[in-house]
């Protein structure tokens, strides 16, 4: 029997290049083209028993036939088919999160908002036959389900597919091995010998792989398989699979991990934390630079006719720009876990985008900013144990991390922040981290509160604070000349109110406390 590994399995893909011959390239094309097609193929039966059965199914192989023949051999199909399955359902739990979100922001009654969670969780949106709540057995009406159905069509109307014309080609050990080489090493150069199958039946090909400085010190066990991808530039990139789980447990074990660091991510400064540091303040000008570029090239290819991604410059530079933000971002929160060890990271639901960069540059950021960064957390979690915790941003900009007097005024400039209630001064981005470590532990903190019940809960608190000044057009530990709630859209006629109350409150009690006059 098979004993199972001590630690979970922690992968990581090393892209190798490869100096192989003008044949051998020609059968690796046909081959990833092949493999595309039948990846094309397969999407379209799993989309047809998604919208059939509410399912994708990885073992559905009812056409074997059609498919092996497209792809040369029925276990490629079976290796495409696992691919496809997965690509298609990251693509709908996405789709699910925000179905989730959506809900949760709605003003549905209760009841219905609990029948369509039930639904998402069950993923039960397309599904035609009857479903039951779990917990009661009672059977979900069709207009709650009818309801369902238009909000998952309506969101994933927002998002392109995933595009299976463009996958990559992902082998295990019965179409790919690995091997260490023994002779023909080209001057050192070579670190795996790549056995890879063909087209032809019984064919196999020996592809050289060369090796790098950064995957010769990956320290783990090589996965047998492989990944090959072909670029828009035509490059074929091999990737080459460590499972790191042993490396990791180690640095897991060793890892001493203290406190909470609370982190808030800008453009303007990359990122501020509840210690007061401010990391990586160029970052906006780099940004801006690379935004100058990709708009010059883009406005001169559409000049002519043609799309930006068909320059290759335009493409050089946002690879660039993607190759920047995973520096970038590695190194900042490398460094922040090397020298402050935290044991857990706060930070906010993160959309990376900025006033000052065009509409092109905004929408690049959010798309592999987003990912880099996650990716990273998750590095960060199976090396280290970190964990990364989301909390509601909603107002942290705004709030005095101070007194929690909240209002869009305080925000002096858009790197400064100054309280009009208390006179607080300090950089917006480090009050703006101090608030969100304050929220990890408050109801207000979840993601699934609305931005209308964060307002409404941080007014209803700072209006319970014991305030050091009251009196009319006079308050605030620092004597403000004018109460600046009279004038806050947020508090609205409140402020008033809350002074004549609290005054009467004052007086009542001072009548109860005083002894009763002597009677004449």
């Amino acid at each position: 029997m098979k004993k199972k590994p001590e630690h979970p399995p922690v992968l990581r893909t090393d892209l190798l290049p490869s100096n192989l011959t003008a044949g051998k390239r020609a059968k690796v094309l046909d081959l990833l083209a092949a493999y595309r097609r039948g990846a094309v193929l397969l999407g379209r039966e799993q989309w047809r028993l998604f919208f059939e059965t509410g399912r994708f199914d990885k073992i559905h192989d009812v056409d074997k036939k059609t498919f092996a023949a497209v792809m040369g051999a029925a276990n490629r199909v079976q290796m495409c088919r696992y691919q496809v399955v997965g690509q298609l359902k990251g693509w709908v739990s996405n789709r699910a999160n925000e179905f989730r979100d959506v809900v949760n922001r709605s003003s549905l009654p209760p009841e219905t908002k609990h029948r369509l969670h039930v639904l998402n969780r069950m993923g039960a949106w397309f599904v035609r036959a009857d479903v039951a709540m779990r917990e009661t057995g009672e059977v979900i009406p069709r207009e709650v389900r009818r309801l369902a159905r238009s909000i998952m069509r309506h969101l994933m109307s927002r998002h392109r597919r995933p595009d299976l014309s463009r996958i990559s080609l992902r082998l295990d050990h019965r179409a790919a091995s690995l091997a260490a080489p023994v002779k023909a090493t080209q001057g050192g150069r070579v670190r795996w010998w790549l056995k890879l199958s063909t087209m032809e039946p019984g064919k196999r090909i020996a592809i050289p792989l060369l090796d790098y400085e950064y995957h010769a010190r990956r320290a783990g066990r090589t996965i047998d398989g492989i990944q090959i991808h072909c670029d828009r530039e035509g490059r074929l990139n091999f990737g080459v699979v460590t499972d790191i789980g042993e490396a990791c447990a180690r640095s897991r074990a060793e890892y001493d991990g203290r406190g909470v660091l609370a982190l808030d991510f800008g453009l303007s400064t990359l990122l501020a934390t509840s210690e007061g540091q401010l990391l990586g303040r160029d970052w906006l000008k780099r940004l801006r630079r690379y935004d100058a570029l990709l708009t010059m090239i883009a406005a001169s290819q559409q000049r002519a006719g043609k799309k930006p991604r068909r320059s290759r410059r335009y493409r050089a530079f946002v690879e660039d720009l993607r190759g920047f933000l995973r520096t970038e971002i590695g190194r900042v929160l490398n460094k922040l876990v090397a020298d402050g060890r935290p044991e857990e990271l706060v930070l906010e639901r993160l959309d990376f985008c900025h006033p000052d960069l065009s509409r092109r540059m905004n929408s690049l950021l959010h798309r592999c900013g987003r990912a880099v960064l996650r990716s990273k957390l998750a590095d960060l979690a199976d090396r280290f144990g970190v964990a990364a915790v989301e909390v509601n941003a909603a107002y942290t900009s705004q709030t005095c991390s101070s007194c929690g007097y909240v209002d869009r005024r305080n925000r002096a400039g858009r790197s400064r922040f100054r309280c009009l209630w208390c006179g607080k001064e300090l950089h917006a981005d480090l009050n703006a981290a101090s608030n969100i470590g304050a929220r990890r532990a408050r109801p207000i903190g979840s993601v699934f509160v609305g931005k209308a019940a964060v307002l409404a809960e941080l007014v209803r608190e700072f209006g319970e604070r014991r305030m050091r000044a009251y009196g009319p057009r006079r308050t605030g530990s620092r004597g403000a000349p004018v109460d600046p709630r009279e004038t806050n859209p947020y508090f609205g006629g409140m402020p008033s109110s809350v002074v004549r109350s609290s005054g009467r409150r004052k007086a009542s009690r001072k009548s109860v406390s005083a002894p009763a006059p002597a009677a004449a």
